[in-house]
């Protein structure tokens, strides 16, 4: 047999590299000396902090420049600007002419009231309104045979006076030619004089009489129209017992029940006028003093936002709040109902260029006077100054800069802590 080689092979060891021999170990000695660090370092900050909290339980925001709305959020209801209520008058047995919901125009009637009292009243005013035209007709009837009688007197007494005037004419003539005797002529004087007063008393008393006359004719005229105003306003409220619409709109509330006896003053139909609708919102008190009328808002209705504006402010406080009226200032497209829910905005003041973060419990746990502004893993907690707030932002005066982040959730949990740790 022949012999192979096998006799003059051996095996020779691969030498390995010094990297490939060490640079695990290497890698891993390198590994537990940053990890060994980080946790020194972490260690560290949490030994320097008083107290460590978990990211989990916060929310965070950045601070941002850019434009803050200044407003306020309310809830409110839909009401008719224009809601009349219609009234009796005066006492009577009512006939209704519509019911709730019905669609009315203005001027047509809606209800009438028959009030007996009331247009017996009017008969018995009319009977003495008609006695005393007749009184001043006969007042004018003396006046007329009282102005003749004395105008006769006067035109007697004129007569005799020119009569007596001749004579004692005639008697100076007679007397000059020894006509007739000194007593004759004096007596004819006399007779002149009496006549000069006669007639001189005569046209006094018919002025005199001229003036009592028109006197008591003015007072009876007097009596004769105030006597009118009773018949005109007895006969306007009798036409006010036909209760007629004031405006187009719908019948929002009936309170009676057909032919019901019905007081004065009691109310009767309300007529309500959707053409113009407004919201009547509760208000916070704390913003009374920042809002005013003219100040726009926007309306949120079933996911439309329409135009509005604050056109009323109540002046009294109730449970906290003040009533206030937003109009539409545009009409919206969709069917609107009274007393509907609705949530505003009202916009209160604009300003760009600010600073800015998000709202949070942070304001209000914190008094509105500290934030903690979180660096690498730590939050300090340091001064800040705040100034306008609206529903999602509030504006930073001082304390923050642009870029910073901060704790925005409750921070009463941190009991004034003046640096934390975030555990994340």
């Amino acid at each position: 047999m022949l012999r192979d080689t096998s006799g003059q092979d051996r095996v020779i060891a691969k030498r390995s590299s010094p990297i490939r021999k060490y640079g695990a170990p290497v890698g891993i000695a390198l590994a537990l000396v940053a990890a060994t660090l980080t946790g020194l370092n972490k260690f560290n900050q949490l030994f320097a902090s008083d107290m460590s909290v978990d990211t989990e339980r916060l929310r965070f925001a950045q601070v941002v420049r850019g434009d803050l709305m200044r407003d306020i959020a309310v809830q409110g209801r839909v009401v008719a600007a224009n809601s009349p209520t219609l009234y009796a008058n005066s006492g009577g047995i009512v006939t209704l002419s519509v019911k709730a919901g019905d669609q009315v125009t203005a001027g047509q009637t809606l209800a009438l009231v028959d009030s007996p009292e009331l247009k017996n009243r009017l008969a018995q005013e009319l009977a003495t309104l008609e006695q005393l035209k007749l009184e001043v007709g006969r007042q004018n009837i003396q006046i007329k045979s009282a102005q003749l009688n004395n105008q006769q007197a006067i035109e007697v007494a004129e007569v005799n006076l020119d009569s007596a005037n001749v004579e004692k004419q005639r008697a100076e003539i007679s007397v000059t030619d020894s006509l007739i005797s000194q007593r004759e002529y004096e007596e004819k004087v006399a007779a002149f004089k009496k006549a000069s007063l006669v007639h001189k008393h005569a046209q006094q008393n018919y002025n005199i009489q001229e003036e009592n006359l028109a006197l008591e004719l003015q007072g009876m005229q007097s009596q004769l129209a105030r006597q009118q105003h009773v018949v005109d306003e007895l006969n306007r409220q009798i036409a006010q017992l036909t209760l007629t619409s004031p405006t187009n709109g719908v019948i929002g509330s009936v309170y009676v029940r057909q032919k019901d006896n019905v007081a004065v003053n009691t109310a009767l139909i309300t007529v309500v006028d959707l053409s113009v609708l407004e919201i009547e919102a509760a208000i916070p008190e704390n913003f009374a003093d920042d809002l005013g009328v003219g100040l726009q808002a926007e309306i949120n209705v079933n996911g439309s936002v329409l135009a509005g504006e604050l056109v009323a402010i109540s002046p009294e406080v109730s449970e906290g709040q003040v009533e206030g009226r937003i109009r539409f200032s545009q009409l919206s497209e969709q069917q609107l109902r009274q007393n509907q829910k609705v949530s505003a905005r009202i916009l209160i003041e604009a300003k760009s260029n600010v600073l800015k973060i998000k709202r949070g419990e942070f304001l209000e746990s914190g008094g509105a006077r500290f934030a903690y502004r979180v660096n690498g893993d730590n939050a300090y907690r340091q001064p800040v100054v705040f100034g306008s707030r609206s529903i999602t932002e509030v504006e930073i005066l001082s304390g923050l800069a642009e870029g910073d982040t901060v704790i925005i959730s409750n921070t009463a949990q941190f009991r004034e802590q003046s640096q934390l740790y975030l555990n994340n």
